[in-house]
């Protein structure tokens, strides 16, 4: 089982990464040479230009949804990779058990198969199972999908949530899905995917969730004073370079 310690600097490595992958992307996107580019493009663009969107703010408005799709993107490695390597050390779950492609084809975010476990662990298990609703006799194990949040806006995304769910149930694995952040869930996909056989998990009851699966808070460690210092200190300079980008003081000057 992992440690503390070795959780925190598993934590720490992916956060770091993700802040400073933030961090060059405003470097590289909101950088001069771009800012001219996209209004030079969407001034020779026959439709852009003819609803006299080619003008600094709309660059601005393109820029900055750039910037939250990135933002959203490493969330969620942060919360899906972190999980995973907890489970897999506080089981001894190898990297193919843990994240087994289903169908050969779709990774899962984490797998619990009962045959793994030792014989408390799989009673640890099956008990959380039940606690949550989630206990079945004929099932092998868990598989489990992670969101920090949950918006999906094409149906492209939700297809692929629905196919997954029937490739986890063919293997005899309970379908769990977890979403961390209550504000995000849109109640119409979330019926739609657990008519496709998904338990959904979500907010609070997520973490605790996964506190008690893993015997361990990870989600503690981001309201260490250390940490939260960090990620203060480097989103703040991530938003500083924002106001300080042609874009933005051009795009706000409109």
């Amino acid at each position: 089982m992992a440690s503390e310690q070795e959780i925190e600097a598993r934590f720490l490595k992916e956060l770091r990464h993700h802040l400073l992958g933030w961090k060059a992307k405003v470097i590289s996107d909101f950088s001069d040479e771009v800012y001219n580019a996209e209004l030079a493009q969407l001034s020779a663009d026959p439709v852009y230009s003819a609803f006299a969107l080619n003008n600094p703010m709309y660059v601005l408005i393109r820029l900055m949804g750039r910037m939250s799709i990135s933002i959203g993107r490493r969330l969620g490695e942060i919360y899906d990779k972190v999980p995973r390597f907890v489970v897999q050390a506080r089981y001894d779950l190898t990297k193919d058990e843990v994240a087994p492609k289903m169908g050969g084809k779709l990774e899962l975010d984490i797998c619990i198969p009962y045959r793994k476990l030792n014989s408390s662990d799989k009673k640890k298990v099956i008990d959380l199972a039940s606690r949550f609703d989630l206990s079945n006799s004929s099932t092998k194990g868990l598989g489990i999908e992670i969101r920090y949040n949950f918006n999906p806006n094409d149906s492209s995304r939700l297809r692929k949530d629905e196919e997954m769910a029937r490739l986890i149930i063919e293997e005899k694995l309970i379908p769990v899905y977890l979403i961390f952040s209550s504000i995000s869930p849109r109640d119409e996909a979330i019926e739609r995917l657990k008519r496709a056989g998904w338990h959904f998990i979500v907010g609070e009851e997520a973490l605790v969730f996964m506190r008690d699966l893993c015997d361990s808070e990870f989600d503690k460690l981001l309201k260490k004073a250390t940490v939260q210092k960090e990620i203060l200190q480097e989103v703040t300079e991530m938003m500083s370079l924002i106001r300080k980008s042609t874009a933005f003081k051009f795009g706000i000057s409109e």
